[in-house]
């Protein structure tokens, strides 16, 4: 749970530098703002936000507190063969609908074995 301990939020992106070839990547989320047991106020639908990889979509309206069934559940979403752009890079972009956009954790592995 110390993963899940801190968060970085708003409209916000990363470009990671990775070698050519294919990636793993895991996006680790939890709710630790919104909800009845934390300081913020409000729930489901409080924060939904996009996320995309290199321009493309590949999460649209993520709603943690849905998806992890509840405020404080850690969830994670891994996406297969992400590649990096002509720049050698992995751009991350996290672009809020309803309050700000967050993720806790970020993690890039080779996935070309």
């Amino acid at each position: 749970m110390a993963l899940y301990a801190s968060e970085r939020w708003g409209n916000f992106s990363y470009a990671l530098p990775v070698a050519d070839g294919r990636y793993r990547v895991t996006l680790r989320f939890c709710e630790g703002h919104y909800g009845k047991r934390n300081t913020g106020a409000g729930g489901l639908g409080s924060r939904i936000f996009d996320v995309y990889c290199n321009g493309v979509a590949l999460m649209r309206g993520f709603d943690i507190i849905k998806e992890a069934g509840g405020e404080g559940r850690p969830i994670d979403r891994t996406f297969s063969a992400i590649r990096p752009n002509a720049q050698g890079k992995i751009l991350l972009t996290f672009v809020p609908i309803a309050g700000m956009a967050c993720v806790n954790g970020i993690e890039v592995v080779d996935d070309s074995k």
